[in-house]
């Protein structure tokens, strides 16, 4: 989960954001398949590096309810330790909200967390459900993170679902290595991106409500190291 501070965003080029829209907003169709999903929000980070030190940077807008939620949100630059998705960089696995009873048992332990990690957000304002998906590069490293967030209850605890979400991830994989062998667009360049030295601050992942998936491996790209697509001279 994101807290509630937003780091300076750094550009992140429109074929790269592009490229990663349509895809998130068919997994927003398949999480909707059931019915509407309260609070349901989708986007992707990626790694990169300023000044030297790797960062999580949000990728592109979100995937809403309401089409896409851009406000300031396209750019913004993480430390490797950030909530869930800090969990999803740094063990190499998929990571969602463990299962509650009821809301109130969710939202009393979130809050227990929550103080421990220095979040001061009332926590009945944020989202009760969390799923952090990485998708790692040739040598195990971590490239891409899929990251949803939602207001029902036990939403991610589907391993089926979950499932589902990987294979379209292993799908979008095969597609960009496939860009990557054949360089099929001329004007379509892949550009070398700098990870740089992990930065890492205090850890804000509310540990008592998440937990890693152990069934279900994540998907990996076999020729991408890095996602920084920008359109090139040919």
């Amino acid at each position: 989960m994101l807290t509630h501070v937003y780091r300076n965003p750094e550009p992140v080029p429109l074929v790269s954001q592009l490229a990663v829209l349509p895809f998130l907003a068919g997994v927003d169709g398949l999480l909707r398949e059931s019915g509407e999903v309260p609070g349901l929000r989708i986007t992707v980070h990626r790694v990169m590096s300023r000044e030297g030190q790797g960062y999580l940077q949000q990728v592109c807008a979100y995937i809403t309810d309401s089409g896409a939620d851009w406000r300031g949100k396209v750019g913004r630059t993480f430390p490797v330790t950030e909530g869930i998705m800090g969990a999803a960089y740094e063990f190499g696995r998929v990571w969602r909200t463990k299962s509650f009873p009821t809301r109130e048992a969710l939202i009393l332990v979130m809050h227990e967390n929550m103080k421990r990690v220095g979040d001061t957000r009332d926590p009945n304002t944020v989202a009760i459900a969390y799923l952090a998906i990485p998708m790692l590069g040739p040598q195990g490293e971590v490239v891409l993170i899929l990251y949803a967030d939602c207001n029902k209850l036990n939403f991610f605890v589907d391993d089926q679902l979950i499932k589902h979400v990987v294979a379209m991830c292993k799908g979008f994989c095969k597609l960009f290595d496939w860009l990557q062998h054949d360089l099929p667009f001329p004007n379509l360049r892949n550009l070398p991106l700098e990870k740089g030295k992990p930065a890492r601050e205090k850890e804000t992942l509310y540990l008592s409500i998440q937990e890693q998936v152990e069934k279900i491996d994540p998907p990996k790209f076999k020729a991408v190291p890095f996602f920084n697509y920008e359109a090139a001279a040919a």
